[in-house]
């Protein structure tokens, strides 16, 4: 995989995580129709949590690890992608909280959020060792930035009176054929590897 080909992989990832409706994004909403900032204070709280967790998963990664761990912290990758595709379509939405708290508790308390860092972004954490400290920056900014800029966007237009509910179902189609394609990618790249 080339560096390009990294960045693209961060960003559909990241993007098929963000643009799901769940729990963060309903708190944006409500927060976003009494502050058109909530998103970005959501997307701190958010990073507070998630930065540490790229810099210790990208400095693990980078220890000597056999072909057959990476391979298979992929292909669990890819398992949890698939399962978290399924389970988001009949995922109910939990009460909203506040401003950077909110970023903080809805991503610490959550079990999926930490299911997908210890499988799915271990693996992208693996790929950016691979480009040393470059990599590590690639994948802090374009990760962050795509929370930074959607939750931002959303509590905007949320403040503005924009509705929702029609987009969700969008939302949902892009975010679970992002995790779906890659879900698949993952594993065949994790069972190719495996076999070569």
């Amino acid at each position: 995989m080339d560096f390009l080909s990294f960045i693209a992989t961060v960003l559909f990832l990241s993007l098929s995580g963000v643009l799901m409706p769940g729990p963060v994004f309903a708190t944006t909403i409500a927060e976003g129709q009494k502050n058109r900032s909530a998103g970005l204070l959501i997307a701190t709280g958010h990073a507070i949590v998630e930065v540490p967790i790229i810099l210790f998963l990208f400095f693990f990664g980078k220890l000597e690890m056999s072909t057959a761990v990476r391979a298979t912290i992929g292909i669990a990758g890819g398992i949890v992608l698939l399962y978290f595709a399924f389970s988001a379509l009949h995922e109910k939405e939990e009460q909203p909280l506040k401003g950077i708290f909110a970023g903080i508790a809805l991503s610490s308390l959550n079990p999926y959020f930490i299911m997908w860092w210890l499988t799915v972004g271990f693996t992208l954490a693996i790929k950016a060792s691979y480009f040393g400290i470059m990599g590590l920056v690639a994948l802090i900014i374009f990760h962050e930035g795509c929370d930074f800029a959607w939750y931002g966007v959303v509590a905007y237009a949320s403040n503005k009176g924009v509705r929702f509910k029609r987009v969700q179902r969008v939302l949902m189609a892009i975010s679970f054929s992002l995790m779906v394609f890659f879900g698949i990618y993952f594993i065949y790249d994790g069972i190719k590897s495996m076999m070569s």
